[in-house]
């Protein structure tokens, strides 16, 4: 990259250009100017490569590659302990208002019972589920097992300029709490959710790492992406 003198467009010897405060000197007019519109804003950012995290595993498949991600974690416990507190409340509860024929007590236990069978299932999903991104040479797809959970998608390929991570920020009466979402930007410029809710910065980094080498997409900027 060559930096020319703005006043009489001499080139600028890189001993009179200070890169700490975007400003160079010429030695032909004496003119001192700020050179960051010569800058090529454009060319690719070099990204750190991101390790394989513990519970994400690249497969092969006949159609491409298929990234795996086990949703358990050592946080499932915390839900594992406080499933048992509550479950265990509700039981009593609806134990005390069937036995007493208290059926205004057993409806008003009904949406805690709700939410009870939620958590529980939530917590089971923790254990066992797994979240499959397979890419093939048409889409790109992506769906929980073995238990059903919300979040499949079909995207076909032509559809996905880049890849990029978000932070999520989750403000509640017992601190902040951060999550991390891989998105995609579309052909219009409009960006989309493909995985959301992970706990890891580089759990999202990879998985945007690896679609995009297998769909050798070049890593530009986005705006509002978490730097890797």
């Amino acid at each position: 990259m060559d930096i020319h003198c703005k006043r009489c467009r001499e080139p600028i010897p890189a001993s009179e250009v200070n890169l700490d405060t975007n400003m160079a000197k010429c030695l032909k007019c004496n003119a001192v100017f700020d050179f960051r519109s010569q800058i090529d804003n454009s060319a690719p950012i070099a990204r750190r490569e991101v390790q394989a995290p513990k519970n994400i595993a690249l497969q092969s498949t006949m159609d491409g590659l298929e990234i795996v991600r086990k949703w358990f974690s050592p946080k499932v416990y915390a839900l594992l302990v406080f499933c048992i507190f509550w479950d265990g409340f509700m039981v009593v509860w609806f134990g005390i208002a069937i036995s007493q024929q208290q059926w205004a007590m057993a409806a008003f236990g009904t949406i805690h019972g709700a939410v009870g069978v939620g958590l529980t299932y939530l917590l089971i999903c923790s254990f066992i589920n797994q979240t499959h991104i397979q890419i093939s040479f048409r889409d790109l797809r992506i769906f929980h097992k073995p238990l059903p959970w919300p979040g499949r998608k079909l995207i076909p390929l032509g559809s996905i300029q880049q890849i990029f991570t978000q932070e999520k920020v989750h403000r509640g009466k017992n601190g902040t709490r951060y999550t991390y979402e891989v998105r995609y930007q579309d052909t219009e410029d409009k960006d989309h959710k493909l995985v959301s809710g992970l706990e890891s910065a580089d759990h999202a980094l990879y998985i945007e790492q690896e679609i995009e080498k297998t769909l050798g997409i070049e890593d530009t900027p986005v705006s509002g992406e978490l730097d890797r």
